[in-house]
Formats: structure tokens, C-alpha cells, sequence
């Protein structure tokens, strides 16, 4: 009897407690303004994702956070560790966030990456409709290729939460997530 609760607890887990990457992309309607270079936009295996500009530099390096997230769970690319980056760039004496396309990619090449994922958090705010606040998050984000230069996908999305229950980190988590989502049915 033990060992039929064993296999009937493996087998939902199997069931519905791993979705496969397409499942996870594919299950969200994606309104992204999404562009993807001809070229193979995987090309760049080892990425670095810096913090993304924005109004603070904690807005920026959350956002950056949640894209950390989705950009792993695509699968797509491996990713360089902060924390390496953030050694490199104090013996440089760079900052992180708000670098220029040309400087983050010069940076990606000191840390060994292939492409550098930039972005730019253009809104992060509650905005009042009839009295009650929404969220409003806007971003745009794009890969280049360390060596090239050359932009490898660029996307970007803004809009208003439907519901004034939802707070700004978990819109601005799902904005990154219908972002990656656009660009991984890009990918496909």
C-alpha cells in the first residue's frame, strides 16, 4: 500500500509539478513588442545580465533579478554569476548599472560572456484610475553580442495591471515573464 502511494505521488509530481520549458512559454499569450535578428538568436551561449536602468538602482537591479530568473528557466543560455561580474567591474572601476550597449558588451568580454543582456525599466510606478491605484511597469531589454557589437533580439512591453489587487513586483514579474515569453515563440 506504501509503495502504490510512492508511485501515485511520483507520478503527479511528473504529471504536474514539471513543466516542460515550451509549456511554461508557450501557455502565455505574449503582446511584447518582440524583434529577433535573422542570424541564430541563440548564438550566444554565456551571457552576463546586467542591472537594468531605472529610476533607482534597486528598481533596476530587481528587474534585472526577475530576468535572471526567466532567461534560466528558457534553458537558452548559461549565465555568468553577479557576483563575478561585480568583482571584475570594481578592479575596473565600473558601475553595473546604466552601461552603454558598446561598454556592456566590452564588459561581457571581460567576464567571458558571448552576449550581454541591457535594459532600461522606462515605468515603475501605481497610477490612479477612479480612485484606486495600479501598477504600471514598462521595460525594454536587448542582447548584444560581445564580440559584434550587433544587437541580437530586442524586446520590450508596457502596460497596466488589469487588477488593483496586483502589487508592483508581482506585475512588473509578470511583465518579464510575458517578455520572455514573446521572445522564446520567437525563438521557436
Amino acid at each position: 500500500m506504501q509503495n502504490k502511494s510512492l508511485v501515485l505521488g511520483l507520478l503527479l509530481l511528473g504529471v504536474f509539478g514539471c513543466a516542460s520549458g515550451d509549456d511554461y512559454f508557450n501557455g502565455t499569450r505574449s503582446r511584447a513588442n518582440v524583434w529577433v535578428a535573422p542570424a541564430r538568436p541563440g548564438a550566444a551561449g554565456k551571457v552576463a545580465v546586467m542591472p537594468f536602468k531605472g529610476q533607482t538602482e534597486l528598481i533596476g537591479t530587481s528587474v534585472s533579478d526577475l530576468f535572471v530568473t526567466e532567461v534560466l528557466r528558457s534553458g537558452k543560455y548559461e549565465l555568468v554569476e553577479r557576483g563575478q561580474m561585480a568583482k571584475v567591474l570594481s578592479e575596473a572601476e565600473l558601475a553595473l548599472a546604466g552601461l552603454s550597449a558598446s561598454r556592456a558588451a566590452e564588459v561581457g568580454n571581460l567576464v567571458g560572456a558571448e552576449g550581454v543582456i541591457i535594459g532600461t525599466v522606462d515605468e515603475y510606478a501605481n497610477v490612479a484610475q477612479r480612485g484606486h491605484p495600479y501598477p504600471v511597469v514598462g521595460i525594454t531589454a536587448r542582447m548584444i553580442d560581445c564580440k559584434s557589437g550587433k544587437v541580437l533580439w530586442s524586446v520590450d512591453l508596457a502596460k497596466r495591471a488589469t487588477g488593483r489587487d496586483v502589487t508592483l513586483p508581482e506585475h512588473a514579474r509578470a511583465i518579464v515573464h510575458e517578455m520572455m515569453c514573446g521572445l522564446y515563440q520567437h525563438w521557436r
